[in-house]
């Protein structure tokens, strides 16, 4: 049955051809008063909570739907209900803003979109929507054609038993959800987003409050770098005299030589360095074949050798910072508020968040707060209100103490145990032998070059890169490459070993288990066809026959054996390269998920939400704003929840935090 709760008798009238009943609020919260779950959602004027208001909120479950009118219904009269019950949301990071907007805190929450998620962590086109969970577990069939007009059309009676089949099925989903979640050991990973996407939704309502003045100033600071960078690559091309891309413009007044290349255009770019002897040929990751890119990251390598290309990606720095940190960062601080509010995506494959995306009401970018170059001129930008302070937190060095911890080499968890300082400085010692004896002090000032090498292959080798990787990054022999690679094992044995464990389980499994603390798993998309293409490679002879074949250059080899061989160590790459890099970001990214809940927590408990909010979180850092009188004292908190958080993970080496109170963004 479907109850519209409305105080508009009128809007009631409408209504009686249809199956519709009319209920009250106390009919609400006496069919819930003895549940302890509600399935529950809104249908807001807009996607902004702080400037969009709710047309309804239902409350139900498979057998009764409520269809409350926020129009003449106060939602408030629901707050008891909605912060003592478990609520079953789809998509809850969306509904609890609304709700924080109107002083409702809910505690308990079962996301059937991120349960879903959770279940199929790393598969690609997984439809995660209503209507297809819907179809998935119960067969039914959703209607989503009456979703755009529900803000001009208000309560009809369509409107109505749309919004109240939002809530018929959630129950179903997530019993049929659990059986699986507990099949795969996922209870606890679950249960984790689950309760930090109450965070997640509070870091989108409280926002960041940005100096916009400072902005500006810096706005016209990265117009100038951005032209000087410009004029530099023109310059490049009148003094070496390369008159293909020069023209003269001649008029009546004037006769001025100008440079005819568009410095943003890859093609143009492209052309001119062909023309100037630079490698521009890179394989593409996603078809395997060669294409020409002038991407920094592959032209890097070829900056000792041609002047242009320490000039070209200057130019293109600067181009980046004025596109994408510019004016459209000042049209998103809020009206309302004065402080900008994005958007996050909380679970992506490898267990990070991720920030940015689409703003669907204004067809703008999101600003991605987790990427604001952490230069001082960007950072100081983002500030306390007055009579307010930051606390700037981050755990110390998070990623290499969660790597120490799951590796387990002897050789780093001493260097941690002894506190012997500086880390790159210890792993060029290894590395090096020349170095061996000398202080990490001594290498830090005088070996500056070793300790780069060092620190770029540990990062490098931590995420499954190979001695072509080092020495593509440092721009060195492949042989240095390998020699730099090959030290690194022998000097930490335990690493080798946890990555050879790492790997053959990945690939036995088809996922990638984050830890044994919440067992998540990243599910390999193409584990079927690596499954296939490893079966072939074990069919007798096969090796043999493909040998022959290379060595004849048949038909067969080029239509069969290369492909099938290419495709299958390309697959086992990619689950190996996963198998080390997933579980060190995504734990990381746990134990600072685990952290924020914590603190959140502790907020509300306190009775504290609102007066100190939670502006940004980075990965492995949590922005907070507190009234200053506060700020010590949350500043203790928040450390202590962070350290807290690191435990369950890292039980040889702890996690530590370190807060900064401050009145801008720094650390």
């Amino acid at each position: 049955m479907i109850y519209l709760v409305t105080n508009d008798k009128s809007k009631f009238n409408t209504l009686k051809q249809s199956k519709i009943t009319l209920g009250s609020v106390d009919d609400v919260l006496y069919y819930f008063k003895d549940k302890d779950e509600i399935e529950f959602d809104t249908e807001t004027y807009g996607f902004d909570a702080h400037s969009k208001g709710l047309i309804s909120a239902q409350f139900g479950d498979k057998d009764n739907q409520f269809v409350v009118d926020c129009e003449t219904v106060e939602i408030h009269l629901f707050k008891q209900l909605l912060e003592e019950r478990l609520i079953l949301m789809q998509n809850a990071k969306f509904d609890l803003r609304f709700l924080y907007v109107k002083d409702i805190w809910p505690t308990r929450i079962y996301d059937t979109f991120l349960a879903e998620s959770v279940l199929y962590m790393g598969i690609k086109n997984h439809r995660k929507g209503l209507d297809a969970l819907v179809y998935r577990y119960t067969q039914q069939h959703m209607s989503k054609e009456v979703r755009g007009v529900i803000h001009k059309e208000g309560l009809s009676p369509r409107v109505i038993e749309y919004a109240a089949g939002d809530v018929k099925y959630l129950g179903e989903i997530k019993k049929a959800q659990l059986e699986k979640i507990k099949a795969k050991n996922l209870i606890r990973s679950l249960n984790l987003d689950n309760q930090f996407v109450k965070v997640l939704a509070y870091v989108e309502y409280c926002g960041f409050s940005l100096d916009t003045n400072k902005w500006k100033n810096k706005m016209a600071n990265d117009n100038t770098r951005q032209e000087l960078a410009l004029q530099t690559l023109d310059n490049y091309v009148f003094n070496n005299k390369l008159l293909k891309y020069i023209s003269s413009q001649l008029d009546m007044f004037s006769s001025k030589a100008i440079c005819t290349i568009n410095w943003s255009s890859s093609k143009q770019v492209i052309e001119l360095f062909k023309d100037l002897g630079i490698d521009t040929e890179v394989k593409d990751k996603k078809t395997g074949l060669m294409k020409d890119s002038v991407d920094s990251r592959h032209i890097i390598s070829q900056k000792n050798k041609f002047d242009i290309i320490p000039l070209f990606i200057e130019y293109q720095k600067a181009t980046k910072v004025v596109s994408t940190f510019g004016k459209s960062v000042l049209k998103q601080v809020h009206p309302y508020t004065n402080r900008i509010h994005t958007n996050y995506r909380q679970l992506m494959d490898t267990g990070r968040m991720s920030c940015g995306g689409k703003n669907r009401s204004t067809g703008e970018e999101y600003i991605n707060l987790q990427q604001i170059p952490a230069d001082k001129e960007h950072r100081e930008c983002f500030i306390a209100e007055p009579g307010n302070k930051l606390i700037v937190s981050d755990y110390s060095g998070q990623e290499s103490v969660v790597f120490a911890n799951f590796s387990k080499d002897p050789e780093i968890i001493a260097f941690y145990q002894q506190g012997m300082g500086d880390m790159h400085s210890f792993i060029a010692s290894k590395i090096y032998p020349e170095l061996d004896g000398l202080s990490m002090l001594e290498i830090k000032k005088n070996h500056k070059q070793k300790r780069q090498n060092a620190k770029a292959a540990g990062f490098a080798i931590q995420y499954g890169g190979v001695g072509a990787t080092i020495a593509g990054n440092l721009n060195l022999t492949s042989e240095e490459g390998e020699a730099i690679y090959n030290g690194y094992f022998k000097a930490f044995p335990g690493i080798k070993d946890y990555f050879a464990k790492s790997k053959a389980k990945a690939l036995a499994n088809g996922y990638v288990e984050l830890n044994n603390i919440s067992y998540r798993k990243s599910f390999v998309d193409f584990y079927d066809r690596y499954k296939e293409l490893k079966s072939k490679t074990k069919e007798n002879g096969f090796w043999e026959d493909y040998r022959r074949h290379k060595q004849e250059n048949t038909n067969e080899f080029r239509n069969y054996y290369k492909p099938t061989v290419s495709e299958f160590f390309k697959f086992q790459g990619m689950i190996e390269r996963k198998s080390l890099n997933y579980p060190i970001q995504g734990s990381s990214a746990e134990i600072t998920k685990f952290a924020a809940l914590k603190f959140f927590d502790q907020l509300k408990q306190r009775d504290m939400l609102d007066k100190v909010k939670i502006c940004n979180i980075v990965h492995d850092e949590i922005v907070v704003e507190c009234p200053e009188a506060m700020a010590e004292g949350v500043a203790k908190s928040l450390q202590h929840c962070m350290e807290e958080a690191g435990k369950p993970f890292c039980k040889i080496i702890p996690l530590k935090a370190e807060p900064c109170i401050t009145d801008h963004w720094e650390h």
